[in-house]
């Protein structure tokens, strides 16, 4: 029998490359090409290339994450009314047999709940972070979705503490695109005369650029000979310059560089241009896309043990610290930055493992077969 899947963006989350962020990617690779599916979003610029017949954009939805920003201010049964105003008109096409897949907002789920199913359509919820764990016990079971879909364990497992009795759960991990984070050419592990590191990241407290910017200062003082590169934005393309950011660049050692905000092949480009890579979150971070790209590119990595990110890291590929200690991410960045094995070994098993698990061919296989079983 022929479905649609409705794919449904959060409300500040446009369908963009440049301005979208993580879930925006994950659509944009999985859905490439799945004629079934249609994303309905804030916005949209085109830039992902999807149909535009295959995109809707919802009136109002975007407006709605202004209003979102007082929301604990209003009572729940206003919000799930306006949230199902805004909603109706984007959910009238269903039919029997269809799949609203949304992304990230719970609240949402159980706003739209009772248009999906009377419809006689199927609701599943991916959690991209941790709103479910924050839920309500309450507030998650008014959802009665028929699946649940977490970005890793870690994620899956905070929301089962929280409900203990949440069915129908399931992990689809990230991925990276291989058309755009490959290796170097030569195959090496350094492309310069002194070891480049990389940090790619939003810069925002919660991502730990500051303690990269320390790390790298410890290494200076150790005299150890060694480039940082930090590319990024306070959010995704076009947002403005923080005083976080400020404060990093006031920050940075003189072996530091800063890299614009940039996204595609040119990004690819940077990752290539580096030699090790380093994600410092100090939050629990779900599973983030980045050390999957780099992995891709065949860089070792040095991660912190924080969210789902050690998942990633389950079959090799990185040396793994405690979260916000500048000591110890300086000791593993040095211990690569001086050993040149080691960073090969690294590159190899985290390379093999990006093939086996974390290409978008490995996800979409693993989304089809949630589609398949969503009966």
């Amino acid at each position: 029998m022929s479905r649609t899947i409705y794919h449904i963006l959060p409300e500040t989350e446009p369908f963009s490359e440049f301005s979208g962020g993580a879930i925006s990617r994950w659509v944009a690779n999985v859905l490439r090409s799945d004629d079934d599916a249609v994303v309905l979003c804030p916005s949209t610029d085109g830039s992902w290339k999807m149909p535009e017949l295959r995109v809707t954009e919802i009136p109002h939805f975007a407006t709605y994450s202004r209003f979102r920003e007082i929301a604990h201010k209003i009572s729940w049964p206003v919000r799930r009314m306006v949230l199902r105003q805004i909603m109706r008109p984007a959910l009238e096409p269903l039919r029997p047999g269809d799949l609203v897949w949304l992304h990230n907002r719970p609240d949402l789920a159980a706003a739209i709940r009772p248009i999906v199913h009377a419809a006689q359509a199927k609701l599943v919820v991916h959690m991209h972070n941790s709103f479910l764990a924050h839920r309500s016990p309450r507030r998650v079971r008014e959802i009665q979705a028929d699946r649940y879909v977490f970005v890793s364990q870690y994620l899956k497992g905070e929301a089962m503490e929280n409900v203990h009795d949440l069915p129908n759960t399931c992990v689809v991990y990230n991925g990276a695109d291989r058309r755009v984070f490959y290796p170097r050419k030569d195959g090496t592990t350094s492309a310069n005369g002194v070891p480049t590191i990389l940090l790619a990241s939003r810069l925002v407290p919660d991502k730990g650029a500051h303690v990269f910017v320390e790390a790298m200062r410890e290494l200076e003082r150790r005299k150890v000979e060694a480039k940082g590169i930090i590319v990024g934005a306070s959010k995704f393309g076009g947002s403005k310059e923080t005083p976080y950011v400020r404060q990093l660049h006031a920050d940075a050692p003189s072996n530091i560089m800063f890299h614009p905000y940039c996204i595609g092949a040119e990004l690819g480009d940077v990752f290539r241009s580096a030699d090790i890579f380093c994600i410092p979150s100090i939050w629990q971070d779900p599973f983030p896309l980045a050390p999957l790209e780099a992995m891709a590119c065949r860089l070792p990595v040095v991660a912190t043990r924080s969210g789902g990110i050690p998942e990633a890291f389950r079959d090799g590929g990185a040396i793994i610290v405690p979260r916000n200690s500048v000591p110890e991410l300086a000791d593993a960045l040095q211990k690569l930055v001086e050993n040149a094995e080691l960073r090969q070994s690294l590159a190899q098993s985290g390379e093999e493992s990006f093939h086996r698990n974390f290409t978008w061919n490995a996800v979409r296989d693993q989304y089809q077969s949630v589609v398949e079983a969503t009966v």
